[in-house]
């Protein structure tokens, strides 16, 4: 019977490579979960009979699920390169729950004075109307794919996986690997 022996000069490509497995299989894992959370959250909002969300339409693209609670004016689609005017709440999405979808303590940015002095962001107030530019890397990936899902006036609620938001970064009040949502209002559409 022949005995191989492990060289010690393979030792590092070895570690390198368990580790790479860990890793793959910790993103996995955070992914999948994150998947469930929002598929559960999806389902719940779609089906609620409480009346609290009103859900008049829904669309995904490449990983972000647009909840329309208000269709706004469907000949006023934002492009890629259009300037919008919209107000915001953004949250963390930590619960498949539609009643906690905006709990004060989830509520990490808005362009809403009231919010902002309900959820103590303080530094937050005096904003005013967000002005940007939509499809052009202006926000993180999610928001900025889902500003250009929207049409001149909608209300609807914006939510995707932390891969598309801050991922492996904890921002601010935002910790690692946190799918986001927010409300989004459009008030104005300026063609580019």
């Amino acid at each position: 019977m022949k005995i191989h022996s492990f060289k010690i000069d393979r030792l590092p490509t070895f570690i390198f490579a368990a580790l790479m497995f860990v890793a793959c299989s910790n993103e996995e894992t955070v992914l999948n979960t994150e998947d469930r959370l929002i598929s559960t959250f999806y389902n719940n909002a779609i089906s609620d009979t409480t009346g609290q969300l009103n859900v008049v339409d829904s669309a995904m693209t490449d990983g972000v699920i647009k909840l329309s609670l208000y269709a706004g004016n469907a000949n006023n689609k934002i492009e890629r390169g259009d300037s919008v005017y919209f107000y915001y709440i953004g949250a963390i999405l930590n619960s498949p729950g539609i009643n906690n979808y905006f709990n004060t303590a989830n509520i990490f940015t808005t362009n809403i004075d009231s919010v902002a002095l309900k959820c103590g962001l303080a530094g937050m107030t005096g904003k005013g109307i967000e002005k940007g530019v939509a499809g052009r890397n202006h926000y993180i990936k999610g928001l900025d794919i889902g500003l250009t899902m929207m049409y001149e006036h909608e209300n609807a609620l914006i939510f995707f996986p932390s891969q598309l938001a801050y991922g492996n970064n904890t921002t601010g009040a935002v910790p690692t690997n946190s799918p986001l949502i927010f409300q989004i209002i459009i008030s104005e559409i300026k063609k580019n």
